[in-house]
């Protein structure tokens, strides 16, 4: 069977009623948008990642269908049987939004639409729902539309930004749970013929908290002194009289931090900036991680064997005294 008609050749159109009008006509660039829309929600479905997001997102173009087939009848009333936006609906997509937002961390900026793919695609849906919502507007100073339909796409566009909003937060937090699962699996292959397992001794531990105590005394900046073992677990924190007490917090975590990234926490800097590989990881771990300079891991012969971490000076002063007590033992800063 042809579906072409050659009845629209002429530049019309038939509505729902048989009434041929122009395909310019505002009533039918308003579902001609929407259908526009619904083409791009199923490239949208074709890429988000998250299952509640695809359930909405397939409930939406369903209702898109009940939106256009309301638009495209010149009726005031719909039919008792015809499926029909209503309150029901708004409320879900106002649901959607809350339940995405409440997700994401609040902006304090305009932001450029999309660092993943499913984001990008909802925001492209949402720009064609707010010429949607333009086209509506428009019919409406020519023809009755009932009120739900212009809440609906006002709400929709709101809800398509929100959903971007989370997939992309989603995506970012698997980009850095997989940086974090690479580097640490890039140093975590030991040669088979050195031990499997080292640590530091009675005798690192002393020395190293003795030279960073001494080290602290000579700058005239109280410290407090963190070590940690491979596992991140803690072996010894001593904090000089008059440290600061935010120290005590402050230093295990760089220690820690070290360990867990293999890496001088100062080398983490420029890693966690905006566009960088890890960036936004200080939020993702709830403060956990620290990236400025006094955390160091200790290595031994090619295997890690703790991290130690120092602070209550500068920054600067934290990497010296740190410094000075690696150096009194037999470990490295790298592999």
């Amino acid at each position: 069977m042809a579906i072409y008609t050659r009845t629209g050749d002429a530049g019309t159109t038939a509505l729902f009623s048989g009434q041929r009008v122009s395909k310019t006509h505002p009533r039918v660039e308003a579902y001609g948008t929407l259908d526009e829309l619904n083409a791009a929600l199923s490239l949208c479905l074709c890429a988000v990642a998250s299952e509640p997001h695809r359930a909405l997102l397939e409930s939406v173009q369903q209702q898109i269908f009940w939106f256009s087939a309301e638009l495209a009848c010149e009726d005031q009333a719909p039919a008792p049987d015809q499926r029909i936006i209503s309150a029901e609906q708004i409320a879900e997509l106002e649901a959607a939004i809350d339940t995405a937002m409440g997700r994401v961390a609040p902006l304090r900026s305009f932001i450029l639409p999309g660092r993943c793919e499913a984001a990008s695609r909802l925001h492209l849906a949402r720009t064609l729902a707010r010429r949607a919502e333009r086209r509506l507007v428009e019919l409406c100073a020519s023809v009755p539309v009932r009120y739900e339909l212009l809440r609906y796409i006002n709400r929709l566009s709101d809800c398509l930004y929100a959903l971007a909003r989370a997939e992309d937060s989603d995506a970012h937090q698997r980009n850095i749970i997989q940086e974090v699962t690479t580097r640490y699996l890039a140093s975590a292959h030991a040669p088979s013929a050195k031990e499997p397992a080292m640590s530091l001794s009675f005798q690192d531990l002393h020395q190293l908290t003795r030279t960073a105590v001494e080290r602290a005394q000579a700058l005239l900046v109280p410290v407090v002194v963190s070590i940690v073992d491979a596992n991140g677990t803690e072996t010894v924190t001593w904090r000089m009289p008059d440290a600061l007490l935010v120290s005590s917090e402050l230093a295990p975590k760089k220690a820690w931090t070290a360990v867990a990234m293999k890496t001088a926490t100062h080398e983490l800097a420029g890693a966690v900036q905006p566009g960088a590989p890890l960036y936004g990881l200080e939020s993702h771990m709830q403060g956990k991680v620290v990236t400025f300079g006094g955390g160091y891991p200790l290595w031994r012969d090619g295997l890690l064997i703790g991290g130690l971490g120092i602070s209550g000076g500068s920054v600067e002063q934290d990497m010296e005294i740190a410094q000075a007590a690696i150096a009194a033992i037999n470990v490295g800063t790298h592999q």
